[in-house]
């Protein structure tokens, strides 16, 4: 007993300690110097996706999904106009909510597409966060956040009966999983990475076949002892992995390049990579952590949006000039490589 309470107190420390670091204590990395985007606004304009699509944006905060024994917070957001769009299931960085991502999410649904966005165990904050994990453990955080988003999946009639204005408006056949962080390697995860229970070794899965395609926005390195350089080798769908040369935390990730070992590691075909001078891991305060008090990166917002969009209207409606502008270096071109698209 004693022993256990040790090890409990250990955990406890542990994540207190990551929680300062990440939500209080500012990065002691020097930064490297950043590229400002200087480019003639006709042509940002001009880009695919920088502009918000033709789609007015409905929403819905106060869904909580109840199916036998679990119930399930959700907000849904969906195109005003009628139409058949595809999903992105949207899940929140560590000790976040689904509502810290509305000017990402609400460009996409702008521009056809329904999105689902739950909130995990370790939703609302650090204290709501830490409770979580000592309850639940790292690893129980790391298996449930997958079956959340199965669970939606499998219940998306009785959602539409819930949000009358939804039925009909979602193709089953186009989904994509999409998440900030500790959320972006959820959507990996149902895509085919795997994460290591540090306890005994064995994996950790959550694949879904529904998942077509992944957004993984900032998504983690090796973290926790639960996700490690091998997380991403039998990754199955195409993805679009995005980071920025200021993504660092000096206990976790010093090097921004570690955000993009999920694409380096990955298997090769359908993996798309973007990198963005000085955009770092919220985008100053308008991802995740709303309340920072620091400069938002407007800039790195909008070539995120670009980038997004780009990927997803390519894989999923074909669209010609989407395509061309995924396979090629046009967004270098255009923002003087301010962000920069690759693909391997």
């Amino acid at each position: 007993m004693i022993k256990r309470i040790a090890i409990g107190f250990s955990v406890l420390l542990l994540l207190v300690w990551g929680a300062y670091a990440l939500f209080f204590k500012p990065a002691d990395i020097p930064l490297p110097p950043a590229k400002e985007l200087v480019a003639e606004q006709v042509a940002l304009e001009a880009l695919y996706g920088y502009s918000a699509g033709p789609y007015g944006v409905l929403s819905n905060h106060d869904i909580t999904l109840e199916v036998d024994d679990k119930a399930l917070a959700l907000s849904l957001y969906y195109p005003e106009r009628e139409g058949v769009f595809p999903l992105l299931l949207f899940s929140h960085g560590n000790f976040s909510d689904r509502r810290q991502y509305d000017r990402l999410i609400h460009h996409w649904v702008s521009h056809g597409y329904v999105v689902i966005a739950p909130d995990h165990l370790d939703a609302g904050g650090m204290v709501a966060g830490i409770t979580a994990m000592l309850i639940h453990g790292q690893d129980g955080v790391l298996r449930e956040r997958p079956k959340d988003m199965t669970f939606v999946l499998d219940n998306l009639d009785a959602l539409e009966a819930m949000e009358p204005a939804l039925k009909g408006k979602i193709d089953h056949t186009k989904i994509a999983a999409t998440g900030h962080s500790f959320g972006a390697f959820v959507a990996q995860m149902m895509g085919g990475a795997v994460g290591i229970d540090p306890n005994d070794g064995s994996l950790i899965v959550g694949s879904d076949a529904r998942i077509k395609a992944i957004v993984a926005i900032s998504p983690p390195g090796p973290m926790f002892d639960m996700i490690t350089d091998k997380s991403w080798d039998k990754l199955s769908v195409p993805q679009l992995v995005t980071t920025g040369t200021w993504d660092v935390e000096p206990r976790f990730f010093p090097k921004w390049q570690l955000h993009a070992m999920s694409y380096n590691n990955a298997p090769e075909g359908g993996n798309y990579l973007l990198v963005t001078q000085g955009a770092d891991h919220y985008l100053g305060n308008l991802i995740c952590r709303l309340d920072r008090d620091v400069t938002p990166q407007h800039d790195a917002l909008a070539m995120m949006k670009v980038s997004t969009t780009v990927f997803l209207d390519a894989y999923f409606k074909e669209d010609a000039r989407a395509i061309e502008v995924l396979n090629s270096d046009i967004l270098g071109v255009v923002t003087n490589n301010f962000s920069v698209l690759s693909s391997r």
